[in-house]
């Protein structure tokens, strides 16, 4: 197991954070007058809060994803004291079964396991191939749809090559600043030299995977108490492309792009709004809670004809996070119409989930139970 840290953090740090209950992370603005952002976040299909007051968007020069340690709502709030670290030995089971599950070498330990595993690799192995994006040599390669495809179709899994938690805490009686408890531990010496070299917070694969909205176990629940009304923190995973090779072959979420971005245009309200237009029209699938944390697939929303590239949404947080000259940026100001855009993202996310859970409960169900005997 290799883990890196935030060189500030002291292990005898006792933070506290708040979380506001069942929400959907969407990105972090910026707080105006301060270096500080917090987690733009969706509560039962409404716009919950903006932490602080802030009402507007600009990229980050962060160098990983951090979630605010005071959200306030209409919610009641809980306080989660954390006195060590026991985080770090489920974080390491959960990137073990998940190898094993990801690697064509020992994937069958999982997916020859039941009928249920065999049919959906099977399936998905038939509907898709990797091949240059018709976006242009930009977007890299994408995944595109080998046959007609209707909409409520698993057509791949999202490979983890890294997992971790991210949150900062409020001040010391030391220090006037934020502490970074931000953790990540990959599993192998490769993974490791690639991510100190890729930050996760500059990747274009880094994904939540586990939050309030998807409802399901998280890898680091077993540490928190419902019935007090403690929150799991937000779990998230990312990618080393330079391990394709090695992937079985229905591990090809991460391959998908967005149908459109922010880049080599002025960013403002006007182009945001754009944005989540012309993104909502291409996209065609989303990455979704699966089975056993930390596991996403990717089904379809609408119906995909052969040929067709897969698109998703990455959102415009990412894109703010990747325009070339930030400093550059106008900051986009929150309107009502860029939350009902975000709104109706977290509603489609719902739709896919429900979507899933009817149409492949066994496949789902079998996953969990084959992540368990591992």
């Amino acid at each position: 197991m290799f883990v890196w840290r935030h060189p500030s953090r002291q292990a005898t740090n006792r933070p506290s954070f708040h979380l506001c209950n069942r929400y959907y992370i969407i990105g972090r603005i910026k707080h105006p007058g301060s270096t500080m952002r917090s987690i733009i976040i969706i509560a039962l299909g409404t716009l919950l809060c903006i932490p602080n007051g802030a009402s507007s968007f600009a990229p980050s020069k962060h160098g990983c994803f951090r979630t605010s340690t005071s959200i306030e709502s209409e919610a009641d709030t809980t306080t989660v004291t954390i006195q060590s670290n026991p985080f770090l030995p489920l974080l390491s089971e959960g990137l073990r079964r998940t190898s094993i599950a990801t690697n064509k070498a020992t994937s069958d330990q999982v997916f020859a396991s039941s009928p249920s595993l065999q049919r959906l690799r099977q399936q998905v192995k038939q509907l898709t191939k990797v091949a240059p994006s018709s976006l242009g040599e930009h977007a890299g390669n994408g995944l595109f749809a080998t046959k007609n495809i209707k909409a409520g179709t698993i057509v791949g899994l999202y490979p983890a090559h890294a997992l971790g938690y991210e949150l900062v805490a409020p001040p010391t009686d030391d220090s006037d600043e934020m502490q970074d408890l931000s953790m990540f531990i990959a599993g192998s010496n490769e993974d490791e030299l690639y991510f100190q070299a890729n930050p996760h917070g500059n990747s274009p694969y880094l994904h939540a995977t586990d939050q309030p909205l998807f409802q399901r176990q998280s890898l680091l629940s077993s540490l928190f108490d419902e019935s007090k009304d403690e929150m799991t923190p937000p779990l998230y995973l990312d990618v080393n492309p330079n391990r394709n090779s090695e992937l079985d072959e229905i591990w090809t979420s991460h391959y998908i792009n967005d149908g459109a971005s922010l880049l080599n245009t002025k960013v403002d309200g006007d182009s945001i709004e754009q944005y989540y237009v012309q993104s909502t029209k291409a996209k065609n699938c989303c990455h979704i809670p699966f089975g056993p944390s930390p596991i996403l697939a990717t089904i379809t929303t609408k119906k995909v004809k052969k040929g067709e590239e897969l698109f998703t949404s990455y959102g415009v947080v990412y894109w703010l996070g990747s325009v070339e000259d930030p400093d550059e940026a106008d900051v986009a100001v929150m309107t009502e119409k860029l939350q009902e855009q975000i709104v109706e993202s977290a509603r489609d996310l719902q739709k896919a989930m429900e979507s899933a859970s009817t149409g492949y409960s066994n496949e789902s169900s079998d996953l969990d139970q084959a992540f368990n005997n591992l």
